[in-house]
């Protein structure tokens, strides 16, 4: 495998430091004072922050490594299922996981970079007001009346995603959350020593969450689940997993042929016309995981969240970034700008994407990622999933796997396993990410009087 090393900015020189700190007390009053909601950043500011190309007014800086170990394991049964609405968890304590008996050279916890960097997240009252609602059409109906104005920038801790460790770490969180937790064998290099209590249970229907902490809770990371296909390496929970992937990354409830079965009825009979207001309306549906998703982030509101996932997992986390504004990353994510405009999360000129903390890690052989997995010679055609969205929130990073190591575009390649084993720890350092500017989601498609809102472009929506 061909590693490729990419070239990152430096940092400034030392004697810039007494300068960078003229410049942050100039700058630092209105992001303090401006409201009374607004918390822009728990911790303590950085004596000598540390400027890249690129940033804005308050340099990030980059903190003691944390080391993050499982903490809890939840299971929501979707609405439809054998176990509606059943939600469990499975907590961990520090005498459990040491109870274990590990073996010296086996990995049982991950090690990730921080840094201080923007955000943009609800307001508190918004925040509140979020908290309470528990259905998708409430969650819909709640963002379509709110808008973009309900959020504040400010500054909190972010993940390192220039740093390859971190990047590593959080996909292997990623990976574990697709494991049965009375099938131990499947750990991410732990093996069958979890001593998990089998008691537990495990809906065969449902959204799944694995909750990672450092010691003292303060940073926590939500893994969700992906799909669960058999295209995607099978699982217990495909059937609402490929319902929700053909909800929220088609143009028109999965219509991609007479013979598909749509996940709606807003077709409207011509080839490629559809009722854009029922598209969006249909989302309301409670077996999308979305609301489900929301429950999990709700459990915590006393410390740093980020979300990760893969897949629709990572769609799921990227929705949930948008919600409550939480640092995201991604892997393999299909494109969820399309659910985020339908739902109506934040978007419009207040929001600049390059600046948001949502970062999208993929390769260009993953046709889900590059939204390229369509059509009848498709994997994804054959197995009934219609991919038709390419389009991502936040930023892309992107490994040039087809050009640079010469792999052909193989769904195969979209498995986190190998993703984590062929892609992210040969190369040597992560791509610069950047705003897919331009990139349009179901161009050919009229939706009726909403078909500029549902094909609006990445670029317009950013603002820049």
């Amino acid at each position: 495998m061909q590693k490729t090393t990419q070239r990152h900015a430096s940092p400034l020189l030392p004697n810039y430091a007494f300068t960078l700190c003229v410049l942050l007390l100039c700058l630092l009053p209105p992001f303090i004072s401006s409201s009374a909601e607004q918390k822009p950043f728990k911790g303590p500011l950085p004596n000598a922050p540390i400027a890249r190309e690129g940033d804005h007014p308050f340099p990030p800086k980059t903190f003691p490594p944390k080391t993050l170990t499982l903490k809890r394991i939840y299971h929501h049964g979707s609405a439809g299922g054998p176990f509606s609405n059943t939600f469990r968890r499975l907590d961990f304590s520090a005498g459990q996981l040491s109870a274990a008996q590990f073996s010296a050279d086996e990995e049982t916890s991950f090690t990730v970079n921080s840094q201080i960097g923007k955000t943009f997240k609800p307001s508190a009252e918004t925040f509140r007001m979020i908290r309470s609602i528990r259905t998708n059409g409430g969650m819909r109906d709640f963002m379509k009346s709110k808008g973009v104005d309900a959020y504040r920038w400010g500054f909190d801790l972010l993940p390192d995603v220039t740093d390859n460790d971190t990047v590593v770490s959080l996909a292997k969180m990623t990976n574990n959350a697709y494991n049965d937790a009375n099938k131990r064998e499947d750990w991410y290099d732990m093996e069958d020593k979890w001593g998990l209590n089998i008691s537990f249970g495990w809906e065969t229907d449902g959204l799944r969450g694995h909750i990672f902490g450092d010691a003292d809770n303060t940073t926590l990371v939500i893994a969700i689940k992906g799909t669960s296909a058999g295209i995607f390496g099978g699982g217990d929970t495909a059937v609402k997993d490929k319902f929700n992937d053909n909800l929220l990354f088609s143009c028109c409830c999965a219509r991609v042929g007479s013979s598909w079965k749509t996940v709606c009825d807003c077709y409207r009979g011509d080839e490629y016309s559809c009722d854009g207001e029922c598209v969006q309306s249909s989302l309301e549906s409670e077996e999308l995981y979305y609301s489900i998703a929301k429950d999990l982030v709700d459990d915590y509101t006393n410390a740093t969240i980020w979300a990760t996932g893969h897949s629709l997992g990572g769609a799921l986390a990227g929705l949930l970034g948008l919600t409550y504004g939480l640092p995201t990353v991604t892997y393999e994510a299909p494109g969820e700008l399309l659910a985020a405009r339908r739902l109506h999360l934040p978007y419009g000129a207040g929001v600049d994407y390059s600046q948001i903390p949502m970062w999208h890690i993929g390769h260009t052989a993953d046709p889900v990622f590059m939204g390229v997995c369509t059509g009848p010679s498709s994997s994804c055609w054959y197995g009934g999933f219609a991919m038709e969205s390419q389009c991502h929130t936040g930023r892309v990073c992107v490994y040039d796997v087809v050009n640079q190591s010469g792999w052909k575009v193989d769904i195969r390649s979209h498995r986190i396993h190998d993703v984590i084993e062929r892609v992210l720890t040969v190369w040597e350092e992560v791509p610069e990410c950047f705003v897919e500017e331009g990139c349009v989601d179901c161009g050919i498609w009229d939706f009726n009087d909403t078909g500029a809102v549902l094909k609006i472009g990445a670029t317009e929506m950013c603002g820049v």
